[in-house]
């Protein structure tokens, strides 16, 4: 909380001066540094760096600038500065030349290009042309979100019709572009759209219920304090939490219907009972991970709050009563229904798509089964 406090208070602080600037018609120019020279001076109990450093871009590059940087503890900005770090500076301009450089930030999207490098490395390495079209499938989802939900929560589109286009799209993209057109990627296409649905419903009521009004994370207060968008907040946790989960259950779906087929493919007679079954068995042991996997993945987020509820010593009823944590729990939860309902949806349009169907046939099996769940 105290470092949440400090952060708006800089961040607030940060705009005032640069409206301040913009008032007496000054520019402002971001650009990369690298840090040449670096030498930290104590005074009151407070650090500052007096840092020197090379611009690296624009009209600047090479020039050697330099600026004071204070280690404010427990802030965003308590990074320690050395040599031959590359940073971004702000530089002040007016009409009779350089005003002031200022820290803005280190510089990042390097290393995680490089991350991203291993990443794809590693996905060639052992999963070969399909892993190449898994990480295609990646990049075909950022850019869902980005060009399609995104922009749909902006021009005021409710945010059910936006998450539901979009969880759509990202699903029939992710396993056609995995494993092309066939009865299998439309199994686990039905039986993911059967999963998300379901548990973007529950999230919905029980978030409802529950009051959970979606401004309390620390990222909607910021979304909220340096932004004028009139969005439905409420909304927007909740396509978070839809469109979170969706990678799980897509998961399960997959693994289920690439068991029944798997069997089906070994055994060409065996009977659309005991694939169910089959597949149903399998996905029992998946969902024992996976709804795991999901529980820690929210839980590993709300670690600072924990943390702070235990300094605290509130009680166990106080602390699910709060709206993060109660906010986090119905994430966590909603998204294993989810994939628990998944498995027999999946198993079910599955075993009875193994033999060659009409399309809208299967379609509406996979609607039967929605209604019924």
């Amino acid at each position: 909380m105290k470092k949440m406090i400090v952060f708006l208070l800089t961040g607030c602080v940060f705009i005032i001066s640069i409206a301040n600037a913009n008032a007496n018609g000054n520019t402002h120019l971001r650009l990369r540094a690298v840090v040449i020279e670096e030498e930290t001076i104590s005074q009151n109990g407070a650090n500052t760096q007096i840092v020197k450093a090379k611009i690296l871009e624009g009209r600047f590059e090479g020039k050697a600038v330099e600026f004071s940087h204070r280690l404010v503890e427990g802030s965003e900005v308590d990074i320690r500065l050395t040599k031959n770090m590359h940073v971004f500076v702000q530089i002040t301009l007016n009409q009779n030349g350089l005003i002031s450089v200022d820290f803005v930030d280190v510089v990042r999207d390097r290393y995680i290009y490089i991350m991203l490098t291993i990443f794809f490395v590693f996905l060639v390495i052992f999963g070969g042309y399909k892993g190449f079209r898994s990480f295609v499938a990646h990049a075909l989802t950022a850019v869902c979100i980005l060009k399609i939900f995104m922009p749909m929560i902006l021009k005021g589109h409710s945010f059910i019709i936006a998450t539901t286009v979009s969880s759509i799209v990202i699903t029939v993209v992710t396993f056609v572009v995995i494993d092309g057109i066939t009865r299998k990627s439309l199994s686990s296409i039905l039986g993911t759209i059967d999963g998300t649905i379901i548990a973007g419903l529950l999230a919905i009521y029980f978030g409802n219920l529950m009051e959970i009004v979606g401004t309390a994370e620390e990222s909607m207060q910021m979304l909220i304090l340096y932004t004028d968008l009139e969005i439905d907040y409420r909304g927007l946790l909740y396509s978070g939490i839809t469109i979170g989960e969706l990678g799980a259950v897509m998961d399960v779906s997959m693994t289920v219907s690439s068991v029944i087929f798997e069997i089906k493919m070994k055994k060409p007679n065996i009977k659309k009972t005991s694939l169910m079954l089959s597949g149903i068995s399998v996905g029992r042991d998946v969902m024992a991970t996976m709804t795991n996997t999901l529980i820690l993945a929210y839980a590993g987020a709300s670690f600072p709050l924990l943390f702070l509820f235990f300094y605290m010593e509130l009680s166990f009823v106080d602390i699910i009563n709060t709206q993060q944590i109660a906010a986090e729990i119905v994430r966590s939860l909603s998204g294993s229904i989810g994939i628990i309902l998944t498995i027999p949806a999946t198993a079910i349009i599955a075993a009875y798509n193994t033999k060659q169907v009409n399309f809208y046939s299967l379609l509406l099996t996979g609607c039967l089964i929605l209604q019924t769940s």
